[in-house]
Parts: structure tokens; sequence; C-alpha cells
């Protein structure tokens, strides 16, 4: 019997209706699954790993990366691949990609160096308003609004002033890690849309609202999504730097009517399915996201 492992973490195995609903549909196609935690010893042998629920790992980011090169020293299949997954979670590589294929994102400015984010950062800073965040992140933790409008009243606000300190502290503490500057959309108001895709297959398109600067409101399922949503998911998704993905969260926004990325999700995609009220198209996104795996490990495609 084929055995795969769907990768959590101590905070989440066990925890989330989304893991456990494609861990049942697996072992309903007769593949032997289970949850596990990255953070714990990877003492059995599967044929397939799926990095699912790992949130968090940015606080334990030097760990997690060894357990990623582990892997793939090891020969261990995971999907998505190591590669795919490390080029993902660094965002100026991320970045790096989708401009190479010609993929319009909001514009941001990367800062590597701590000395280099202290001497300029208030040449950079104008009087407009501005999202600052580490390219390794999650959770929109040590994620802030540099609010240039007096006239605008945002949570998560932060001063000039006080930002220096936190990064420094974060750019010496991790080599990898760099500070990401993007103007601020008022246009995130009105939520993101998230085409999610397994294999191929656009499966489901919702509607977020990250509630880092604004009231938190409930992500739902959208049919009626813009053309150049559509469109701009479409393209990303045939880069080919991710060709042998199995499943991804492309997040848009509309910026002028524009489509625009806020963010390719490839290392650990919440497909957002707790949030889907039709219960038959819950259960399709979960049944096509079990079959997809299934024939890679019965298949050996793309492993």
């Amino acid at each position: 019997m084929k055995k795969v492992a769907i990768v959590s973490c101590d905070k989440w195995i066990d925890k989330l209706e989304e893991d456990n609903n494609l861990k049942n549909e697996l072992i309903k196609l007769g593949i032997d699954a289970k949850i596990i935690s990255w953070q714990q010893p990877l003492d059995e042998k599967y044929d397939l790993l799926i990095l699912k629920s790992v949130w968090g790992y940015h606080n334990y980011y030097n760990q997690f990366k060894n357990w990623l090169l582990y892997v793939k020293n090891n020969n261990i299949p995971l999907a998505n691949n190591v590669d795919m997954i490390l080029n993902n979670i660094m965002k100026n590589i991320q970045f790096d990609i989708l401009r190479k294929n010609n993929v319009d994102f909001i514009d941001t400015i990367f800062i590597k160096e701590s000395k280099l984010f202290s001497n300029n950062i208030f040449d950079i800073l104008d009087d407009d308003s501005y999202v600052i965040k580490p390219t390794i992140s999650g959770s929109g933790e040590n994620t802030y609004l540099v609010n240039g409008s007096s006239d605008i009243s945002i949570p998560n606000t932060i001063q000039k002033e006080d930002i220096v300190k936190i990064y420094n502290k974060i750019l010496d503490s991790n080599n990898d890690c760099k500070i990401m500057i993007q103007p601020f959309i008022s246009e995130i108001n009105d939520g993101e849309y998230s085409c999610i895709f397994i294999e191929g297959k656009l499966t489901h398109t919702m509607l977020r609202f990250p509630n880092i600067f604004h009231e938190k409101r409930r992500p739902y399922l959208v049919d009626d999504v813009p053309d150049n949503i559509i469109e701009l998911a479409k393209t990303v998704e045939k880069i080919k730097e991710f060709n042998d993905y199995l499943y991804m969260r492309v997040d848009m926004v509309l910026v002028n009517g524009k489509a625009k990325i806020m963010e390719v999700e490839l290392a650990d995609p919440d497909l957002l399915t707790k949030y889907i009220d039709n219960s038959s198209v819950k259960s399709d996104v979960i049944k096509t996201f079990a079959k997809k795996i299934e024939r890679r490990v019965r298949y050996n495609e793309n492993i």
C-alpha cells in the first residue's frame, strides 16, 4: 500500500479540517495516509510528502530549511518540490521569477542588509503610505504600515523612527531574509482574489480580506471572477519554473482595475476550503486534490 504524509507542524497537527478531509479522502482511495509534524523525526518511509499546514515555520526558519534540505538530500519525494518551496518562501526570488516571466506584481523594493536599511530607509519612505515586511514571514507577522497620510486611520501602523530596530534584528538573525517595501494599496480593503490550482485545474476562487490593516472579514467563494484576474492567474500557473507543481494559490488585487500579483503561494498554501459553504464544491476540491496525489504516488508522476 502506498504511504502519503500530509506535513503539518506541532501546533496544527490533526487540528485542521482541510488536512483531515484530505487524509480521509486519500484513505478512501486506498492510500495509507497520515498527518505528521515536520518538527518531529521523520522515522517512516513515505512515497510522497505533501507540505501543508507548516504555518509559523518562519519563526524556526533555520530548522525548517534544514528539514527541507534533509528531505532533498535523502531523495524523499515532496510536493511541491524543495527547490520550488525555497524559491517561493524567499519572496525576492519569487518576484524575480515573476519579473522574468513578465508577470505584473505590486511594486516592491527589497533591502538586503541591515546597514542599508538603517541608512536609506528615510530616503525611500516619503510622505506616502508603505507596507513593510520581511521576505520570509507568515500570517502578517512583523508586517507594518508606515502611514504617510494623516487622514487615514489604519491598525498596525508604525512610525518611521521605530522600524529600524525591529527589522535590523530580523535581518541580522536570518541570512536568507530581506526586507520588502510596497506602497499601501487601498483597494486591498475590497479584498484579494485567491485562485487555487491543483495540477493544472483551477478548482475555485476565493475573495479574502487580510485583516492586518482593516477589519477582519470572512473569505468567501466567488463565482463572478473578473476576466483579468483569471487571465493573470492562468499566466502564473503556466510559468515554467512552476511546471511540476501539485498545488498553488495565486493571490491578486485589482489596482485601478488592473490585476496585480500580491503573492504566489507554493510552499504551504491554505486552499481555504473551510470557508466554502457549498458542500458539493468543497468535496470536489478535496477529491480532486486526493486523486492528483493518488496518481502521483501510483504512477510516480512528477516526483
